[in-house]
């Protein structure tokens, strides 16, 4: 799996928050909770997809790693005899590497199985929300999506747990053929692979910090996206609330505007209506009066030619012939005379109808001047009334104050004739009597001038609340003019704002467009760069392969050659105890034999460097052994032939330098050149992991 498989998962929980977002549901309360529970859930699932697949990467890249050891493992599960230390080291290595990466994929195994369940119980909260089919069905879609995600990391896990039981055979199998292992724990325990073990620590904690440092990486990016989508969802939130708000705004006005327009257009159409009747009406009447002109005019000539007609038949009353023609004519006439009289009477009704409705409009008109006159009149009448009110009023208070007077003299009476006899007293009583029922007449009176007052208000208050309601009604037409106006105004405001709005929708939209095609390009071009990494990784992959098959073909070679060396030195051995034996001229011989042999030696030697230096740049430890062994074989030569020894170790000490000098300077060279392309490509890969499709905002 590659960093490729990532960014799609990452791209997917993006793709699935923006679905969300942009989303319209309109149901229950008991729904949108469901909704937003299994929204909560895909997102959740989504992130753990993500989380897993980048899991699987990493362990991808130590599984590769075994891989690139399990070659030396198999090489030195067959070289049952000789067993050195660093095999050892490597096979412990291999065997703590392998179990690190079997515990990471079961808890990765058990990870999945509960995305599993969390992926079932969101089907079924889904399944549930069937009454919400648009949801439903893009939820679906998703679910599916993430299933297929799911089942592409088990089938990773699977590859990845067979390789680790074929490590685990080979380690078994390494284990088995080389008893020495336990010796090496032995030794371990004495304290001499405490190197190893402080070594592997260090490339644990190593990896560790290295994993560390791009989880925290992830994490702030998957941080500064999360705020970008909270950022993006507000501007959006806004704009909409603004469009809404103008849309209320917009529609009230439409609203009132079209109240207004809606009046404006009743009192047109009933002017219309009206001046459309009195011309009809006209019309009629001209019609009428033209049809009048013209029958007359019918009539006349009709009366001229039933004049000449009879005229003819008392002319020609003599002549059969002419009477006959005379007569048929007379009957043609006489019809053409009825069909005349009964256009007349029919015209004649007609106009009787026109009179008619003529009288009908007089007569309404009549009757609204009527009512015009009654009002006129009654307020004439009130005005009477009020002056007649006045005038009682005074008459009354006149009438009071004659009583008032009345009463004094009365009372000035009395009291002059209360010394007199019973029939001053009896014209007392009468006397009190008159005063009583002219009191009752002052209380009349006082009543009636009041009753009259009142009135009198009572047709000022009338007359004032009609003062007030046309003034009302003129305040309210000048104030529906003012809305009018006002009306207007805004309508032509709101179709500026309109026309910007529109303006700037437009260009919403094309800048939306813009960046859909910019984000379509980099999405191209971020894969062909991936294309690209993955040959590249590929083409280093197989470099690498071929790098360690041919360092294996040499390390054979030179073991190879350590076992001719050890040959050839029990040979001088025996050769240099048979000289001891033997005389002076076998001493020459045996000379000339040992030189053939260094030569030969020499000849080996040169051919195996040489050859190490045209198929692989890289010196390992066992190849550092074959000059000692070389060595060693040449300390017996140089006992036996001391001035041999000189020539060639100083020919063989300048081959050795010359080609150790160029061998460390191709070294050198070829791991600077290895490391900077590794940390290239390392980079290039994460930023297209981390920031390549995870950075789709514009």
């Amino acid at each position: 799996m590659d960093s490729q498989a990532v960014g799609d998962v990452y791209a997917r929980a993006l793709e699935s928050e923006n679905l969300y977002v942009h989303l319209g549901i309109s149901s229950n309360e008991n729904g949108v909770q469901e909704i937003e529970r299994s929204k909560k859930i895909l997102t959740n699932v989504d992130l753990d997809l993500a989380y897993s697949s980048e899991k699987l990467v990493n362990l991808h890249i130590i599984l590769m790693y075994l891989l690139a050891h399990e070659n030396d493992l198999q090489a030195m599960a067959l070289e049952k005899n000789y067993v050195s230390t660093d095999s050892i080291e490597k096979a412990l290595m291999f065997d703590l590497l392998s179990g690190i990466l079997d515990s990471e994929v079961r808890e990765l195994g058990s990870f999945m199985d509960n995305l599993q369940a969390d992926i079932v119980d969101a089907h079924n909260k889904i399944s549930s929300c069937r009454h919400l089919r648009e949801f439903s069905t893009k939820m679906e879609e998703k679910l599916h999506d993430s299933k297929e995600s799911l089942k592409h990391s088990q089938r990773q896990i699977l590859e990845v747990k067979v390789q680790l039981a074929k490590f685990q055979g080979t380690v078994f199998a390494f284990k088995s053929d080389n008893g020495e292992i336990d010796k090496a724990l032995e030794l371990s325990e004495n304290g001499q692979l405490s190197n190893l073990n402080a070594k592997s620590n260090m490339q644990m904690a190593k990896q560790q910090r290295h994993l560390l440092r791009m989880l925290e990486k992830s994490l702030a990016r998957e941080i500064d996206l999360e705020k970008k989508l909270a950022e993006a969802r507000q501007n959006e939130e806004e704009l909409k609330l603004k469009l809404h708000h103008t849309e209320k705004v917009a529609f009230h006005m439409e609203e009132a505007a079209e109240v207004v327009w809606g009046r404006f257009l009743e009192a047109e159409n009933a002017s219309v209506a009206l001046m459309g009747i009195s011309k009809e009406l006209v019309g009629q009447l001209q019609l009428v009066k033209f049809n009048m002109n013209s029958a007359i005019q019918r009539e006349i000539q009709v009366k001229a030619k039933h004049e000449d007609c009879i005229e003819k038949l008392k002319e020609k009353d003599i002549a059969l012939e002419k009477l006959e023609s005379s007569n048929a004519e007379y009957i043609a006439q006489s019809a053409e005379v009825f069909t005349l009289r009964e256009k007349v009477d029919f015209l004649g009704e007609k106009l009787k109808e026109s009179q008619f409705q003529l009288n009908n409009a007089n007569a309404c008109n009549e009757a609204s001047q009527e009512q015009l006159s009654e009002m006129e009149n009654i307020i004439e009448s009130l005005k009477e009334s009020i002056y007649n009110t006045e005038s009682r009023a005074e008459s009354a208070e006149a009438k009071a104050t004659q009583l008032t007077e009345t009463n004094m003299e009365l009372t000035e009476e009395l009291n002059f004739h209360k010394g007199s006899t019973s029939n001053t007293e009896k014209k007392i009583g009468l006397l009190e009597k008159q005063s009583r029922e002219l009191e009752i007449q002052l209380q009349h009176a006082k009543a009636s001038s009041e009753a009259s007052q009142e009135q009198q208000n009572m047709l000022y208050s009338a007359i004032w609340d009609m003062e007030t309601l046309i003034e009302d009604l003129k305040s309210k037409v000048s104030k529906a003019e003012s809305k009018i106006e006002t009306a207007e105004e805004q309508c032509v405001l709101l179709s500026e704002s309109n026309l910007e709005l529109s303006n700037e929708l437009s260009f919403l939209r094309g800048r939306i467009e813009f960046l859909e095609t910019s984000l379509g390009q980099a999405n191209s071009t971020k894969l062909e760069s991936a294309k690209e990494i993955n040959v590249r990784t590929k083409f280093i992959k197989d470099m690498a392969m071929q790098l360690a098959t041919e360092r294996e073909r040499i390390q054979k070679q030179l073991n190879n050659l350590t076992k001719e060396n050890t040959i050839l030195v029990e040979k001088l051995r025996i050769a240099k105890i048979m000289y001891n034996n033997i005389d002076g001229d076998n001493k020459e011989i045996l000379f000339s034999k040992n030189d053939a042999i260094s030569a030969t030696c020499a000849k080996t030697y040169e051919e195996a460097v040489t050859g190490s230096l045209d198929k692989s740049l890289q010196l390992d430890k066992p190849s550092e052994e074959a000059p000692t062994c070389e060595t060693k074989m040449r300390s017996p030569v140089s006992e036996n032939s001391a001035d041999v020894k000189v020539s060639k170790s100083k020919a063989l000490k300048k081959v050795e330098t010359r080609h150790s000098s160029r061998i460390c300077i191709f070294m050198a060279i070829f791991v600077l050149l290895l490391s900077v392309f590794a940390i290239y490509l390392f980079n290039q890969n994460f930023q297209f992991g981390f920031d390549g499709q995870l950075s789709s905002w514009p």
